[in-house]
């Protein structure tokens, strides 16, 4: 579709320069820029990685996990022995050591 925009010199001079600079076509440039800004691309996270997010429902916010993280097969006894060895190692971060 074509239509008739009225930019300015800067940004047009930007855009020419980095179609040139990929050795793409300007229109294709400009189409990729303005979807990049209306379809933002969201930040891939790794697998592992929890995400904090907003619950719309409570209005706070919490983290999501993975779907099967490893404490779901833990005991209690290991929960506590890693949560104990955590705190254990942040204490000694805390006063500069690291044993």
């Amino acid at each position: 579709m074509k239509t008739t925009l009225d930019l300015p010199d800067d940004l047009m001079r930007e855009m020419k320069i980095r179609a040139a600079t990929q050795g793409k076509k300007l229109k294709d440039v400009m189409a990729d820029t303005l979807r990049s800004g209306l379809f933002p691309a969201i930040p891939s996270q790794p697998a592992n990685r929890p995400i904090i997010m907003t619950d719309p429902e409570l209005g706070h916010r919490v983290v999501k996990g993975p779907p099967n993280p490893p404490i779901l097969k833990m005991t209690i006894e290991e929960i506590l022995e890693l949560e104990q060895d955590t705190l254990y190692q942040e204490d000694l971060q805390r006063v500069g050591s690291s044993l």
